[in-house]
């Protein structure tokens, strides 16, 4: 990368922050594209780029996991309205396969605040994408699960897709 100015690397770096950054609010802005592009446009520097974005990424779950603690008491005071509500309002049919993915999902959730199986849960949503990270975000500041081990648990799985899903691209490029 000599001959590549180093504002243009530096931006190229701000940028991946921004990009994970802004990945976690608008959701086509898809951290797995930035991974698999990282390897081909930054061929020298990916694993940092990446490294970035998932930084970026996990930042603004953060935001979010937050958000969600700090209503986690309105939400309580609203799940007996909800309850009343969903007994009163007719249900979505998803059919066969999406109603066991929501089930699935669902048991995946609700073990959350347990200290073996919420840990897993919540590598498996980051490391692989079931159940949808944005979800367990959401739930796991409900949950009041602890901020620090969210934050490394997440960033651990985020971090090694990432950076598999880039070194694939790079063993593939050459």
């Amino acid at each position: 990368m000599t001959d590549v100015p180093s504002w243009l690397t530096a931006s190229g770096l701000i940028g991946a922050l921004a990009f994970g950054l802004l990945s976690a609010f608008f959701p086509p802005l898809n951290a797995e594209v930035y991974a698999l592009a990282a390897p081909v446009i930054f061929p020298e520097q990916w694993a940092l780029h990446i490294a970035l974005m998932t930084f970026g990424l996990v930042v603004g779950k953060i935001t979010h996991f937050v958000a969600a603690a700090k209503g986690a008491d309105a939400v309580s005071r609203r799940r007996a309205e909800k309850q009343l509500d969903d007994v009163e309002r007719p249900r979505r049919s998803w059919g066969r396969v999406g109603a066991t993915l929501a089930r699935w999902s669902k048991a995946m959730i609700d073990v959350l605040d347990r200290p073996r199986l919420g840990p897993l849960v919540m590598f498996a949503s980051s490391a692989i994408g079931f159940p949808p990270l944005a979800v367990v975000t959401v739930a796991a500041g409900v949950k009041r699960v602890s901020l620090v081990a969210f934050v490394v648990i997440t960033t651990v799985g985020c971090l090694g897709r990432f950076l598999v899903t880039g070194l694939v691209v790079a063993y593939g490029i050459g």
